[in-house]
Formats: structure tokens, sequence, C-alpha cells
């Protein structure tokens, strides 16, 4: 092997690493990670001022907590499984959607539409009081 040869085949190795590594960080399960999947919202704190109006929705834990326009609250992991961008709540279509590229999940969390082919988690709630208890 020559000179020209073997600097082209070490090349060639580095590149192939380089790609592979950087394939590897560029995952779709980016974003917020969902950090506990049992918690209680206080509605009567500050930071859930906006549960209090049906349409309103809050962020906590990786969540994105909603109450819909029929005063139920829903909750699914606010990461888009596209490209982790953080969703938004739509009450006037009760489903979630992403404004990076224009994926839409309903209110369970399931896509209705892409380019996500991945389910947002959807996690149950429980109201007791003042007190809504979000978990697995």
């Amino acid at each position: 092997m020559d000179r020209k040869e073997f600097l082209a085949q070490v090349g060639f190795g580095a590149a192939s690493l380089i790609v592979f590594s950087c394939l590897g960080g560029c995952s779709k399960e980016s974003g917020t990670p969902v950090s506990s999947t049992d918690f209680t919202v206080d509605l009567n704190a500050a930071s859930s001022a906006a549960l209090s109006t049906p349409g309103g929705f809050i962020y906590s834990n990786g969540i994105i907590i909603a109450k819909t326009l029929t005063s139920d609250y829903i909750a699914v992991s606010q990461a888009c499984t596209h490209e982790g961008i953080t969703v938004t709540y739509e009450s006037a279509t009760n489903s979630f959607y992403c404004g990076a590229h224009g994926s839409e999940f309903c209110n369970t969390g399931a896509v209705m539409v892409g380019p996500a082919n991945k389910n947002l988690k959807q996690f149950n709630t429980t109201l007791t009081g003042s007190s809504l208890r979000v978990y697995a």
C-alpha cells in the first residue's frame, strides 16, 4: 500500500466514525424528558392559573396539562415525537399541535397529522378539590 492509498483509507475511516457519531446524536426522542409520572398540581397556585380557564394549558415535569372546553383535564408528554419540539394545546379542536412541522395529535396523544409517526404518551388525571394528580 502506498502513501496516497493509506491516507485515503484513514480519511474514509475517520469520516465514517464522524458520520456514525452524528447520526447517533440525532435521536427523535429529544425534548424535555418526563421527569416524574406521578405528581400533583395545585390549581390554586399562580403557576397553574392557566388551568382555571377552559382551553388553558401548562407544562409541568415534561408533560402538557390542558383543561378542555368541557372542563376535563388531559395530559400528554409535551415533546413532539417527530423532533422533540414542545407542543401546544388547541382548545378549538381539543388537540395538541407542533408548530415546527405541523404534526397534530388528538386529545389522547394519538397522531392525527404527521410528520410525527409515534403517539405522545398519555397520562391519567384525577381531580381532588384543588389538587390535580397526573400519573401514568
